[in-house]
């Protein structure tokens, strides 16, 4: 069984930012409504059994109060963009496509408890659409990480190759370097290739602390100033296991494709004509019957 656990707000910047506008005949740009579904049709193409669209708080998060800095550096939302979220989510709801939002916490978070419940069972893959570094520390034998744009799964021993060290660290790792992304503090002059140095000899930041003295020169120095800012950094990229998330049943994640119902909001109501085209391709697909092997 497959079960793909997708962050839909990191699609939605993708949708919006990696491709050009596009306008409806009333024009109305629809560049993220119409690339979010086109990525969606893309991940549906795999025949998941089980699929969730995770969303961010639409209310700031509970590391927004610990860290005021949290993503600050982040501009402020075009309202071109910001329209067209709830349209998104709308159209979500309207396919009966199944998604999760919990505020006071991120899309992460959801994820992070979902695969957590359902990786212990050895049964079900569990495919994580995302790009965020911190969510690769679940990886296993049968949990991968895509990013569906590059079209790169990332497993155990690919991440073991790029990083060196085992994907339950990747959290001390990313205490230890700058996150542009989420605007997180960092060990000023920690690169990425002497954190990864790091943990790979002590694992933990409790670890090479506890074994400061055994580091010598620059960066000795460096991680006893910026011990506060690792600790900082750790604690809010470390993701909740959500006793609300936990306690959902997979049943609540079958997806079932109406392909009328979505040819009537995405083609009809929505005038994407092209959507016709890769409907109809995608029904043929997942009614193909799976080939046995050859030999």
């Amino acid at each position: 069984m497959k079960f793909f656990l997708i962050d839909g707000s990191s699609f939605l910047y993708r949708a919006y930012y990696a491709f050009p506008p596009m306008t409806d005949k009333d024009g109305h740009n629809v560049n993220v409504v119409y690339w979010f579904f086109r990525m969606l049709m893309k991940i549906f193409q795999e025949k998941p059994d089980y699929l969730v669209i995770t969303w961010d708080s639409p209310v700031k998060t509970f590391r927004h109060e610990a860290y005021t800095e949290y993503k600050a550096n982040r501009k402020k939302m075009d309202d071109d963009f910001k329209n067209q979220i709830p349209w998104t989510k709308d159209i979500v709801d309207q396919l009966w496509i199944p998604s999760l939002i919990m505020p006071w916490y991120e899309a992460d978070d959801i994820i992070y408890t979902l695969a957590k419940k359902y990786s212990e069972d050895k049964s079900i893959q569990i495919d994580i659409y995302s790009w965020d570094k911190d969510l690769k520390q679940l990886l296993a034998d049968n949990v991968f990480c895509v990013d569906s744009m590059k079209s790169v799964t990332t497993t155990v021993p690919l991440f073991i190759k790029e990083y060196g060290f085992d994907p339950q660290y990747i959290l001390d790792y990313l205490a230890l370097v700058w996150d542009s992304a989420d605007n997180i503090k960092w060990i000023a002059w920690i690169w990425p290739k002497k954190a990864s140095d790091l943990i790979q000899k002590y694992q933990t930041i409790d670890n090479v602390y506890s074994h400061i003295d055994e580091i010598t020169g620059d960066v000795k120095q460096k991680l006893i100033d910026g011990k506060e800012d690792a600790y900082t950094s750790r604690s809010l990229i470390e993701l909740k296991e959500l006793d609300e998330v936990k306690n959902s049943d997979i049943k609540n994640f079958v997806l079932k494709l109406d392909f009328a119902k979505y040819a009537k909001v995405l083609v009809g109501d929505h005038h994407f004509t092209s959507f016709a085209k890769t409907l109809d391709e995608l029904k043929k697909k997942l009614q193909m019957p799976v080939q046995g092997g050859l030999f």
